[in-house]
């Protein structure tokens, strides 16, 4: 074999292996709920807005695998069945993102791990508002220990390479918007439980996903849109003239401007930061993104390529 050859058949294994070492797909989840049924008791607002930037934002980002759910094609099947695909197809190394853009409500604690009663929920598009005796008890309800348990199953087959990034722009704080002509929220402050329900006191009341850092499980971060006993108000751009969930857009704002890692605690405070500077009511301005993780150390970076 010439020097040449030899150094051809060298260059291509050396490449190929370092492609092997250092390959992994982006694959993300967007829930992006705008539009209710209006006999499911919920106010329209605008997530599906939501996940138009995050697609787009995501696909700069080299992300192959993107499953977007709007609106009516968000029902906690499809929701279900997504995520389940994302787990059969994720492998060691791969880089997930799951984004919820849509209504939350808190509900009574179905297995007596919450100190002061209540879960936390997603609000897919067919689940109703009531909890209605031998009607609906909340089966179509997301609630933060099935959310748990997918971030739990994805993390182990991403492995300790791979990473889970979560973004969650919705509360289960919120108050009655109807008479507020303009302003969107995203949550309810009606508690979904049979009546009597009572709910505990509780004296720690963060949501808490139970994240660990764990041998051979990806990182995990889960950054959410306020803390528990705040409200989620959405954002106006005047440039896109589309109404944002606040978290949503300051995330794209950051991630469009930097592309690289941050520990787990830079990311919120810089996501704080940005949407401090978006142009807000004062009631908005009393919002606080909230930040749970496996790892504060941890450093979280949104491009698959780097």
């Amino acid at each position: 074999m010439s020097f040449f050859r030899f150094f051809c058949v060298l260059f291509m294994f050396v490449w190929g292996w370092g492609s092997l070492v250092n390959a992994r797909t982006g694959r993300a989840l967007i829930v992006a709920i705008g539009e209710y049924p209006a006999d499911g008791g919920w106010e329209n607002i605008h997530g599906d807005n939501d996940g138009v930037l995050i697609a787009e934002l995501l696909r700069r980002h080299h992300y192959s695998q993107i499953i977007l759910l709007k609106n009516e094609k968000a029902t906690k099947e499809a929701i279900d069945k997504s995520l389940q695909q994302l787990c059969d197809n994720t492998v060691p190394g791969d880089y997930l993102f799951l984004h919820f853009s849509c209504h939350g409500q808190q509900m009574m604690d179905l297995n007596g791990d919450e100190e002061d009663g209540l879960d936390e929920a997603l609000i897919p598009y067919d689940a109703l508002c009531w909890y209605l005796p031998s009607v609906y008890e909340g089966e179509k309800h997301l609630c933060d220990d099935e959310l748990g348990s997918w971030i739990d199953r994805l993390r182990h087959k991403a492995g300790r390479t791979g990473q889970v990034f979560v973004l969650l722009d919705a509360c289960h704080s919120g108050t009655a918007n109807r008479y507020t002509p303009g302003l969107f929220i995203r949550g309810v402050n009606m508690i979904f439980a049979p009546d009597g329900y009572c709910p505990k006191p509780g004296t720690h009341l963060e949501r808490s996903l139970k994240l660990k850092p764990l041998d051979n499980l990806a990182p995990a971060l889960v950054l959410s849109a306020c803390k528990p006993e705040e409200t989620n108000y959405e954002y106006y751009s005047r440039k896109s003239r589309c109404h944002y969930g606040k978290l949503t857009y300051s995330f794209v704002q950051v991630a469009t401007r930097n592309s690289q890692a941050f520990t787990a605690g830079d990311w919120c405070k810089i996501i704080e930061k940005t949407m401090r500077q978006l142009p807000s009511s004062a009631l908005a301005r009393l919002q606080h993104p909230y930040m749970e993780c496996s790892d504060e150390k941890e450093r979280f970076v949104l491009s698959v390529i780097h």
